[in-house]
């Protein structure tokens, strides 16, 4: 009988053991799903303050009340942002407006995207999209009331295609 309550003993421990691991395992994927919700909420405000920087310099946002690829706020994939480093965007002049407060727009804009998105200047240059959209999910050629605002941060947790996740706001200017 006593060798029977050492074998007792050692699966109770063993069932501890695995019951352990596996806390442990959902505890792991719990955080990654958290950063990776964490990292989308930030994608949805950062394109939510670039709109609102749009909406508030209409002679550098529009022609003619449309948004189009001649617009100082536009960016095709593939190409660099036309921005200017900014020292302190917190006391940011935007009272002139026009091409100059785009720029300075896109350069605290970048800052804030920067810091809290893991981003690459490629990621930047190759996945950052803002144009004029009149079909969903896309740019188009033509002028247009829409703009589309495509963000993308890389990602380990796998929910994403290629670790690289992608964050698109159309919204009415």
């Amino acid at each position: 009988m006593a060798g029977f309550s050492l074998i007792e003993v050692l699966i109770a421990l063993l069932v501890l053991c695995i019951g352990l691991l596996g806390m442990v395992s959902l505890q792991g994927r719990g955080l990654q799903l958290s950063q990776s919700a964490n990292q989308r909420s930030t994608a949805i405000m950062l394109a939510q303050d670039l709109v609102e920087m749009m909406r508030s310099n209409p002679d550098a946002t529009l022609t003619n009340n449309l948004f189009s690829t001649a617009s100082s706020y536009y960016k095709a994939a593939g190409s660099e942002f036309s921005s200017t480093s900014v020292a302190n965007c917190a006391s940011l002049d935007r009272s002139g407006g026009g091409a100059t407060v785009a720029s300075q727009d896109f350069g605290c804009w970048l800052q804030e995207v920067q810091s809290l998105l893991p981003v690459t200047s490629g990621l930047l240059k190759s996945n950052f999209t803002i144009c004029p959209s009149s079909k969903e999910n896309s740019c188009s050629s033509g002028p247009s009331s829409v703009v589309m605002i495509q963000l993308a941060w890389q990602d380990k947790s796998g929910d994403c295609t290629d670790n690289i996740c992608y964050y698109r706001l159309r919204a009415e200017l």
